[in-house]
């Protein structure tokens, strides 16, 4: 599979995403966009391999603003994606929450649809980002 960073792969999500959508569904798909690209850059370190772990932090040395999204590829993203739907990285605002979860969710489907992973190498993290979703909007809700 050809490489593709998580930047580009964001940047064509969203834009799809938000393609013929009410104006405020379009804001609130870039905020959650940006707090995904916040959690990605703070936290999608933790998930990665020991090696890509130490490029990672190389790359910071160098050049530290957007380094996980310009080194890193849809697999990485991928298996990062459960922890942005963790509590602690949940919006704040219903409404954004609900939109999180559920592009979140769309995003692990659009990966494989795309051809971005391998569905059946990576089929684990696809369930774990299903399974945080569930968790994430039956919590939202009570």
């Amino acid at each position: 599979m050809e490489h593709t960073d998580v930047d580009r792969i964001l940047t064509g999500f969203f834009a799809a995403s938000a393609r013929g959508r009410h104006p405020e569904t379009v804001i609130r798909y870039g905020r959650v966009e940006t707090g995904l690209r916040s959690y990605l850059e703070g936290e999608g370190a933790r998930s990665l391999p020991p090696e890509a772990a130490s490029l990672l932090e190389l790359e910071r040395q160098f050049s530290p603003d957007a380094a996980y999204v310009r080194l890193m590829g849809a697999a990485e993203l991928l298996h990062a994606l459960p922890g942005f739907l963790g509590v602690r990285w949940l919006a704040a605002d219903f409404h954004d929450r609900l939109a999180q979860i559920s592009l979140a969710s769309r995003l692990a489907q659009w990966l494989c649809t795309r051809q971005l992973v391998d569905r059946k190498a990576q089929w684990g993290d696809v369930l774990l980002t299903r399974a945080a979703a569930e968790h994430a909007r039956r919590t939202s809700v009570t």
